[in-house]
């Protein structure tokens, strides 16, 4: 009867050990199904947050009548928390040079003319840090400084008519 008994017992180790590693599987599995629904729950796919790593939606401009405004205020935006990067940093002669070529292109040649480097503003281009509202980011440099703001992945027509 011990026969029987150790023939039994050997019969359902066998088939335990064929099945643990599927069970694991099964729990595994489970346990990413269920992990991937509770993000979806709790992270909705049509929600924004604001400063998403979209690359470069917001077009934000900070517009100076100096050239050394531009530059210590460009070195302040660059120590601020809400800021991720500083770029395009431009003289007021470099935004000269910039437009008349743009207008010369276009067939404007009466306002390239027309056009004078001391009303061409110095320009730096802000981004804004990741889970920054760049539209009220750019409201509070509003206080400040002549912004220029454009969020191309909230109205992409606005940009598309550029090219």
């Amino acid at each position: 009867m011990s026969r029987g008994r150790s023939t039994v017992r050997g019969r359902v180790v066998a088939v335990l050990r064929r099945w643990l590693p599927v069970r694991w599987l099964l729990v595994v599995a489970l346990a990413l199904v269920t992990g991937v629904a509770a993000f979806v729950v709790l992270f909705p796919p049509g929600d924004r947050v604001a400063g998403t790593p979209v690359p470069y939606c917001t077009d934000l401009h900070v517009l100076f009548d100096a050239d050394e405004e531009m530059r210590r205020v460009a070195g302040e935006l660059r120590r601020d928390s809400r800021v991720r990067e500083v770029r395009d940093e431009r003289t007021k002669a470099e935004n000269h040079e910039r437009l008349t070529t743009e207008l010369r292109a276009s067939g404007r040649d009466d306002l390239a003319d027309a056009a004078r480097v001391g009303d061409t503003p110095a320009t730096v281009r802000v981004i804004e840090a990741f889970g920054v509202d760049a539209e009220a980011f750019a409201d509070e440099l509003r206080l400040q400084y002549r912004v220029t703001y454009s969020d191309a992945c909230e109205d992409p027509v606005v940009w598309e008519d550029e090219d």
